[in-house]
C-alpha cells in the first residue's frame, strides 16, 4: 500500500494557505471548535479555527462539507451551523443529546437522549428542520451507534438487544442481523443499511420493506476490531476502519475488496464527499514555523476510489506567527 504525502510541496504551499488560504477541502472538528481544512486531497492543509461564536461540545459535519449539527458547550441547544453564514437553533430539538448521527448526503440527521431513552429524527436539513421523537424506552438502553437514512424515513441503533430500526409511523424492527454488529452506514439516498462486525460486512437490503440479509465481504481472516464504517457518495465503496489503522475498501458491486494500511489509529470513518474520507482528527492546533520540534498533527485522508492514503499536515503559519 503506498502512502502518498507530497510534503515538500505541501509544506510549500501551506504557508501560502495560512496566509491567503485556498480552496476548502472540508471542515474537522478540534475539541469545542471546528478548522478548516484547505487544498485538495494530495495537497492539502490544516488551517484556521472556524470562528461560529460557540463552543460546542458535539460536532457533527455533513459529508457535503456545508454545514454541521452540533450542541452549544454552555446551554446544550442544536443548531445549524452554515460555514460562513449562520448559526440557527433547531426548533423542537432536545438540549444535550448523548449522540449525534447525520445522514449520508447531509439531508437528515439523529440525536439520542440517554435520560430519556428515545431518539429525535431531524429532516429538511440545512435549510428547514423538522423534528420527529421517537420512543424507545422498551429497550432500556443507550445504542452504541445510530444510523438515519437520507429521506430520514429510517433511524437504526445499535443495542445490547439487537439492532433496531424505527420508521416514519412509529414502527420498530428488529433487524436479523450478525452477532455482534459494531458499525453501520445507510447507503445514499437510499434505505439499504451496511453493517461491520468483527468477521464480515453485511447489507440489509430495504430497511422496512424487504429487510433481506446479504454478505458484502468477509474477513474473518484478518482479526479486525472495527471502529467505524461508511459509503461513497457513488454507493461504491463501503470502507471500515479498523483500530490498528486497516481499512477494508470493499467495492460493492463485486464483493471484493482490498485491504489498506493508514498507518495511524482511526477515529472514524467521515465522509468528505464523492469517495474521500477523513480517518483522523488534527491531534491539536497547527504548529507555527518556529514549533516544528514539537510533535505532528498531520491528519490522515482516504480516496476509496484511488486505494490511497493521504497526509494533511498543519498549513505553516506566516513567518514570525507565534
Amino acid at each position: 500500500m503506498m502512502i502518498r504525502s507530497f510534503l515538500f510541496s505541501i509544506a510549500l504551499s501551506g504557508a501560502a494557505f495560512a496566509q491567503v488560504g485556498g480552496p476548502v477541502l472540508g471542515y474537522v472538528p478540534e475539541g469545542a471548535a471546528i478548522r478548516t481544512m484547505y487544498g485538495l486531497p494530495a495537497a492539502g492543509a490544516i488551517g484556521g479555527i472556524f470562528n461560529a461564536g460557540h463552543s460546542f461540545s458535539q460536532i457533527a459535519i455533513s459529508p457535503q462539507q456545508n454545514f454541521a449539527i452540533a450542541t452549544d458547550a454552555s446551554s446544550g441547544e442544536a443548531m445549524v451551523v452554515k460555514f460562513g453564514a449562520t448559526e440557527t437553533a433547531i426548533a423542537g430539538a432536545g438540549a444535550n443529546p448523548n449522540m449525534l448521527a447525520i445522514s449520508p448526503s447531509g439531508t437528515s440527521a439523529t440525536l439520542w437522549f440517554s435520560s430519556q431513552n428515545h431518539l429525535q429524527v431531524v429532516t429538511g436539513l440545512p435549510d428547514s428542520p423538522s423534528v420527529a421523537t421517537i420512543d424507545a424506552s422498551f429497550l432500556n438502553a443507550s445504542p452504541s451507534a445510530i444510523a438515519i437514512s437520507d429521506d430520514g424515513q429510517w433511524a437504526v441503533g445499535l443495542f445490547s438487544a439487537g439492532v433496531y430500526a424505527f420508521g416514519p409511523s412509529a414502527q420498530v424492527i428488529p433487524l436479523q442481523t450478525d452477532p455482534g454488529v459494531i458499525a453501520l452506514a445507510f447507503f445514499h439516498n437510499s434505505h439499504n443499511l451496511a453493517l461491520a462486525t468483527a468477521s464480515r460486512a453485511t447489507l440489509i437490503t430495504a430497511v422496512g420493506a424487504a429487510n433481506q440479509p446479504s454478505t458484502l465481504y468477509d474477513y474473518s481472516a484478518q482479526s479486525l476490531s472495527p471502529r467505524a464504517l461508511a459509503i461513497s457518495f457513488d454507493n461504491q465503496h463501503a470502507v471500515i476502519a479498523d483500530s490498528t489503522g486497516k481499512l477494508v475498501n470493499i467495492n460493492v458491486a463485486t464483493d471484493a475488496a482490498n485491504i489498506v494500511d493508514c498507518g495511524c489509529s482511526p477515529s472514524g470513518v467521515y465522509s468528505l464527499g464523492g469517495s474521500i474520507f477523513r480517518l483522523t482528527g488534527t491531534g491539536g492546533p497547527p504548529r507555527s514555523a518556529l514549533e516544528r520540534s514539537g510533535p505532528r498533527t498531520d491528519l490522515k485522508l482516504f480516496d476509496a476510489a484511488a486505494g490511497a492514503v493521504w497526509i494533511v499536515p498543519p498549513a505553516l503559519a506566516a513567518k514570525g506567527a507565534r
